[in-house]
Order: C-alpha cells, then structure tokens, then sequence
C-alpha cells in the first residue's frame, strides 16, 4: 500500500544528475555540461485513484527544468544512458519496445516546463505529434509546483497555489512521477 509513502528518486537515467546531499527526495542537474537526465520515483507505481506530488525548485532561472509523468522504466538506470530524453524521437523505439499490457492509452510520458509551463506529451511512436500547450496564468518564478495525476478521470493536472489547468487528459494505466534536468538545477519532490 502506497499511502503517505515518502516519494523518493529511486532511478537517475543519464550522467547529467545526481543526488542532492544524499537526499533521494532531492535530485540536481550537473551543470557545464549539455545532456538530459531524468530523475525517476520508479519504486512509487501509480495505477489507480488520485495522485498528489510536490515539486520544489530553488531558482527560477534554470530554463530547461521539467517534470510530470512517465511510464514505469524498470532497469533504465542501469542501462548507463549518456544523455536521456524521454520525449525525443531518437529514444522513442527502445521506450516503446518496453510496453506492458498495463500500459493503456497512447499518453506514455507527460511533462511541464518548470519555468515557462509549458506542457509536452508523447505516445513513444514516430508518428507523433508532440502537444506544446502554455498557460497564461502561470508565474514563471514560481519555485513550487504540485501536480495532481488522477486515473479515475485519466487527467494530469498543475497547481500554483490553486488549480491552474489540465495539462493533459486521456491518462490510463500506469506512471512515475519523474523530474528532468538540461544543464543544471534542481527539484525535490513530495
């Protein structure tokens, strides 16, 4: 049983992101260089019902900051990625090739940028149409987010101090919460 579980970063995919001071709830870019990583709760599967989580930056200046959901990736962290960008064309055929039957629906991986929140989504197939939606009433120095992932209703949702909007709906199956990261800064979550 998941309830109350603390939200940890149990997987970091790519070279570009390490944990901060020891803390798996607390993840940072390493800067100077130009790779993404992801920093996975892989451990926290949500399947069902109404999900909250946290997200906490300490800058507003780091542009490419990003997090949201992803489908589970087990042993992803092990792979010793270089660079990883779930919602790239070139990582899209060895995602999609890991599809379980618990994965429904065609909305794979779904982000929102920290700083401009704009939201990205894909479905993992080279047919895809990226979706890039903004939203005017986001604050761009913002340092928290919280992010409701609701699989009764199949919706992704993003709160300021109060429900901003639906980021994206058509959400079934399973998910992780996940943080990426292009050069520098970092995020917590719970």
């Amino acid at each position: 049983l998941m309830l109350r579980a603390r939200l940890t970063f149990d997987q970091l995919v790519g070279r570009y992101v390490e944990y901060r001071g020891g803390d798996k709830s607390s993840v940072q870019g390493i800067s100077g260089y130009f790779g993404r990583s992801q920093a996975i709760c892989g451990d926290h599967i949500m399947r069902a019902g109404k999900h909250w989580a946290t997200f906490t930056r300490s800058s507003s200046l780091v542009i490419n900051q990003t997090v949201g959901v992803i489908r589970p990736l087990p042993g992803w962290e092990k792979r010793g990625i270089l660079s990883f960008n779930p919602g790239s064309d070139v990582c899209c055929p060895d995602l999609h090739q890991g599809r379980t039957d618990r994965w429904e629906g065609n909305v794979h991986y779904c982000c929102v940028n920290m700083t401009t929140g704009y939201c990205h989504w894909t479905a993992w197939r080279d047919t895809d149409s990226n979706n890039l939606v903004g939203h005017s009433d986001y604050d761009e120095d913002c340092l928290t987010l919280g992010v409701s992932l609701d699989l009764d209703e199949g919706t992704l949702s993003l709160y300021q101090n109060r429900r901003l909007c639906t980021l994206k709906d058509g959400l079934a199956g399973e998910y992780c919460w996940i943080a990426g990261f292009f050069q520098g800064g970092d995020v917590s979550v719970q």
